[in-house]
């Protein structure tokens, strides 16, 4: 069934779309489910409204949410951070990321500074 749902998400579609779509192929959500889906599975992004499959990995989705909530702000909590990302994931996922990036550290485990 997810393989079904994916098929759907390959170009980005609005969220009365994805309903109406996921009902003709027999996943029969009401509008609230396949939201929870699209904000639950890590694979799923969402701009100005309209779904997709994320492209690229884990990593490069948060970098790319570090990369433009750090346009004006050295240093910001990662609880703050959590808040604007659009998917779910952990803060022991982050702080994995973060480590490994180029561009960005913690000292402490609560704040991400930009290097």
């Amino acid at each position: 069934m997810v393989e079904k749902a994916y098929e759907q998400l390959k170009t980005p579609k609005s969220l009365s779309e994805i309903h109406s779509r996921f009902n003709e192929i027999g996943i029969q959500w009401n509008i609230s489910q396949v939201k929870l889906f699209l904000e639950m599975d890590k694979k799923v992004t969402e701009k100005e409204g309209l779904y997709s499959l994320g492209e690229g990995d884990l990593q490069q989705k948060v970098i790319g949410v570090l990369d433009q909530l750090f346009k004006e702000k050295p240093k910001i909590p990662i609880k703050k951070i959590m808040e604007q990302i659009p998917f779910t994931i952990g803060k022991s996922e982050i702080l994995d990321i973060v480590e490994e990036s180029e561009n960005y550290y913690t000292p402490n485990g609560v704040i991400i500074s930009k290097k």
